[in-house]
């Protein structure tokens, strides 16, 4: 979902089996319907991102909508419409079918509600438009339209229910008007609702969209308070209309692909197109003619990933995204490293903010698939490296290609590139020729080394982050060597030392605790730990059953590692390798921050592996997906699925006889087989078979270690860790940011929310404080936290103990929140400043895991809540940065007027009998009511004792 007033997007955690079909959310808000392609659905609490319940309609569903006041939901089933009970806590969240109706002779297309919740209508690829009431009332006659000549788009209600508009697949609008007979009572019309009157249905205009005839409609959408109608075309052109007279307002064309999806919202101002052709979501405000929204993904799959760096450089005023002139989506997140880079086959950079999920800037000078992106590491540049034989860098702070790096030698393809510690040097390996790196100059842009010493291709480099040794290179090769380089020995060429691997190498990653060590991924399914000085293998990790490829399509063999082991005989196995899979490996590592984590990937694998780097194990396994609609997702395949000769349905092209529209689906056909070329499996070329298989390509830790991104064919995968103090759910912006789990920091008898009132109502802070940490409720403790005065703060915060000092972090990183905090910055400036001067060295020692008599057990604490205290510190800096930024920003655009206020003498209280001040005195003592609203977000909390006004302008400036 998408926030599009926060400006924020949210992944819902439950998934259904297969592609999503059809979405349904109530007018609340609260329920969320998602229908795969085959019929199974999922009921989702919206707000908190829960499954309440799950059901199968046992066909595929091409509409469903709740009824306007949330009590019934009808679905299209076929020929047919299901209407159903909404499921409620009464009926323990099960559905209950009221009535199914029928009529239609083809498949019905779409359903809608009238407005009062009693009528809804549907229509069919029959051409004709069916009314029906939810029970049998007396005085009702059902309704049948067959003006049409074509399949029914979609038909829709009037608001006051006296006209029903449909809309055809050519592009005629009908217009049925509701006609009473004679003149009806008052009683009449207050008891028995408009159709249950007397009355006949009459067409009263016709009108047609004025197409072409092979632009042909696919989506509709109409709002009754506004009488605005929003059309979708097959030939990527979407035109809004007011009704009833059919008036075209405005035209937007979006390419050539069919519109899959149009919607209209707040009041028919913004309007919503989606195309999976061209994979873009817009969001256009018609009026102003200005984008709300603009996303759009990649082409063909994601091919590299990478998160920029964090620290102290990225804080520079004036050289950062961090700074007050930047936009909203860019402040603060190079602080955080929660700036995310991909690369894709249609040759494109785009950059991401990994808070809010939304794409800001997109590079597209390369002509050729990206295969490597990597940041510098002051995070103000991003490189990338491309098939069309070109590296090239971008400047994060103008968006703009300033350097592009070439090959000496001639044209050439890049497959990796990489950026020293110190940001003046670039490294590239090239895929053919000499199998050389090339080394570049990022300022000057000219070539300083080209290393040659590998006898294949060299798929991966990386620069080593020890300070001891800043120009050491180590490169991977299909040759099965490490090379380890050293850039600054003074030797032209640099110098090489080998270390020999079992079999090639796929990718390398230095330990970023620079100790000199290196991890290589090789081709065997072994991750192997090299220490580069002393050249000596420390360990090594067996990853083949811990991979677990899965099963293709076209796979004649199960993926499991007991293929071809009898039932019973696990035991008598003579090698330890029986049965296990051997054509499995890692193609890409990364290591997390701390270098206790390394994450790993496989290109055929639908899950990605964390191992403990201490003692060589597997500490947690990922699951991007259990999507059945992708190939390579499931290890085992029902047979049911399968013809007589064992083949796959999946693997035959059955899309002829459910398309919703055959003729832009044919259209998609005849493109998808005229670019595809025989054995080509990535990118524009491939087939249409190969488009469902769901490829693992780079795996990429942010700089905190709080998150990590997976680039697969199918998107970017971005997961969280859980700091275990109960994050908000995706609707928190939505209902105020105060939805959020519960997860009590202890638990006892004495910690209830009664409690926390009684010791509020009777002014004891220290203990209402205490009891709401504990019980992590974030309703309770902002009550509290409002009702401390600020010369109390210091008191308080002395009085909570170290294992609650996570659930106060957490609590104070939501309060300075825009979206789901206050705005009285100075008041959590207060809290903040007052924790780190009486907490500073108990934190420091709960960050670095040191048990003293100042922490007690409040590691344990912590450990059993999996709270990661150097995580929520982070996180606290992070929103600490960007209010600072917004305020910077407000300050400095008013800097003159509030130095001028600053300068103005406090007003005296006048004597009794005194005369008033002079008017230009008043006039200059008073503020304008625009700039007192800036100056009261910026303040704090109001205090009991009121201020002078000099004091505030003094505060404000500070600040």
């Amino acid at each position: 979902g998408v926030d599009l007033v926060q400006g924020r997007s949210v992944t819902l955690a439950p998934e259904n089996r297969e592609d999503v079909a059809v979405l349904a959310l109530t007018k609340d808000g609260r329920l969320l319907l998602s229908i795969d392609v085959k019929g199974h659905a999922l009921l989702i609490n919206f707000v908190r991102c829960a499954v309440l319940t799950r059901i199968n309609f046992k066909a595929p569903v091409q509409s469903a909508r709740w009824s306007p006041d949330c009590s019934w939901l009808i679905v299209s089933h076929g020929r047919k419409v299901q209407l159903w009970r909404t499921p409620t806590l009464e009926l323990g969240w099960q559905f209950v079918r009221h009535h199914i109706f029928g009529g239609h002779h083809d498949d019905i297309v779409d359903v809608s509600w009238a407005s009062n919740s009693l009528f809804f209508c549907s229509c069919s690829k029959d051409g004709g438009v069916r009314l029906w009431s939810v029970n049998v009332m007396e005085g009702f006659e059902q309704m049948a339209l067959v003006e049409h000549r074509s399949a029914v788009r979609a038909a829709f209600f009037s608001a006051d229910l006296h006209h029903l508009y449909s809309m055809s697949r050519d592009g005629v609008l009908v217009s049925l008007q509701y006609k009473l007979k004679g003149k009806p009572s008052e009683e009449d019309l207050r008891r028995k609702p408009l159709y249950c009157l007397p009355g006949t249905w009459a067409v009263e205009s016709k009108a047609s969209c004025q197409q072409p005839a092979q632009n042909k409609v696919m989506r509709c959408d109409f709002d009754s308070k506004s009488n605005l109608l929003a059309v979708g075309f097959s030939m990527g052109v979407f035109m809004l209309f007011e009704m009833p007279g059919l008036q075209a307002l405005q035209t937007l064309s979006l390419g050539r692909d069919p519109l899959d999806s149009v919607a209209l919202g707040a009041n028919g101002d913004w309007l919503a197109v989606g195309s999976s052709g061209v994979g873009q979501l817009l969001v256009w405000e018609w009026r102003s003619e200005t984008y709300v929204l603009k996303q759009q993904g990649h082409h063909w799959g994601v091919r590299c990933v990478a998160f920029s760096p964090g620290g102290a450089p990225s804080m520079k005023r004036g050289k950062s995204l961090a700074t007050s002139e930047a936009r909203l989506e860019d402040r603060g997140s190079s602080l955080g490293g929660r700036l995310l880079a991909t690369g894709g086959y249609d040759g494109k950079v785009k950059l991401f903010n990994a808070q809010s999920g939304l794409c800001f800037v997109t590079f597209a000078e390369h002509t050729a698939p990206v295969n490597a992106v990597c940041f510098t590491p002051q995070g103000n540049a991003v490189v990338s490296c491309s098939r069309d034989g070109s590296v090239r860098a971008f400047d994060l702070l103008r968006y703009r290609n300033f350097r592009t790096f070439a090959s000496p030698d001639g044209l050439c393809q890049f497959s990796s590139v990489a950026v020293d510690s110190g940001g003046e040097i670039v490294a590239a390996s090239a895929t053919g020729g000499k199998y050389a790196v090339y080394v570049w100059s990022l300022q000057t842009g000219n070539v300083l080394e080209v290393l040659t010493g590998h006898t294949s291709h060299v798929q991966s480099l990386f620069f080593s982050p020890s300070a001891t040794h800043p120009g050491q290179l180590v490169s991977g090769s299909w040759d099965g060597t490490l090379q380890v380089w050293d850039l600054y020995a003074g030797t032209k060429g640099g110098t090489a030392e080998a270390l020999q691997c079992p079999s090639s190498v796929l990718s390398v990653c230095f330990d970023p605790r620079g100790n000199d060590l290196c991890a290589a991924a090789c081709l065997s399914g072994q991750v192997l730990f090299w220490n580069v000085v002393t050249a000596q293998n420390v360990g090594s990790i067996d990853g083949l059953r811990d991979i677990q490829s899965g099963r293709q399509w076209h796979d004649m063999f199960s993926a499991t590692h007991k293929r071809g082991l009898k039932a019973g005989a696990g035991l008598g196995k003579k090698k330890a390798s029986d049965g296990v899979n051997l054509n499995q490996h890692f193609n890409a590592i990364s290591y997390a921050r701390s270098g206790e984590l390394l994450l790993c990937s496989s290109q055929n694998s639908p899950y990605v592996t964390l191992y403990d780097t201490t003692a060589y194990a597997l500490a947690a396994r990922v699951t991007l997906t259990t999507n059945r609609s992708l190939s390579g997702v499931q290890a085992l395949l029902n047979s049911k699925n399968m013809t007589e000769a064992g083949v796959a349905f999946q693997q035959y092209d059955l899309s002829d006889s459910d398309a919703d529209d055959e003729e832009a689906n044919r259209r998609k056909q005849y493109r998808r087989q005229a670019e595809a070329l025989p054995g080509v499996s990535v990118g524009e070329a491939k087939d249409q078979y190969t488009e469902k298989e769901l490829r693992v390509w780079d795996v990429a830790f942010s700089a905190d270690s709080q998150q990590f991104a997976v680039a697969t064919t199918h998107g970017v995968f971005v997961y969280s860790a859980e700091t275990g103090m109960g994050m908000p759910g995706a609707a928190g912006g939505i209902y105020g940011g105060e939805v959020s789990r519960f997860v009590p920091q202890m638990l006892t008898k004495a910690v209830s929310a009664p409690a926390v009132l009684k010791a509020l109502e009777a002014k004891d802070l220290s203990k209402a404080m205490i009891l709401a940490l504990a019980l992590n409720d974030y309703g309770l403790l902002r009550k509290v936290y409002e009702s401390v005065p600020v010369m109390a703060i210091p008191v308080i915060i002395a009085s909570v103990g170290s294992p609650l000092l996570p659930a106060l972090l957490w609590f104070l990183s939501l309060e300075l929140r825009p979206m789901s905090g206050t705005p009285h910055f100075q008041f959590h400036i207060h809290w903040v400043s007052a924790l780190i001067d009486l907490h500073f060295q108990t934190l420091q020692e709960m960050t670095s895991g040191v048990t003293t008599a100042r922490t007690g057990s409040t590691l344990e604490a912590a450990a059993s809540v999996r709270s990661d205290v150097a995580a929520l510190c982070l996180q606290l800096l992070v929103e600490l940065s960007q209010r600072h930024a917004a305020l910077a920003k407000m300050v400095d655009s008013n800097t003159y007027l509030l130095r001028f206020l600053g300068s103005v003498p406090a007003a005296e209280e006048p004597a009794e009998g005194a005369d008033e001040l002079p008017s230009a005195r008043k006039r200059a003592a008073e503020t304008p009511a625009e700039e007192a609203e800036e100056e009261d977000e910026a303040e704090t909390a109001p205090s009991p004792k009121p201020q002078g006004k000099r004091k505030k302008k003094k505060k404000a400036a500070s600040a």
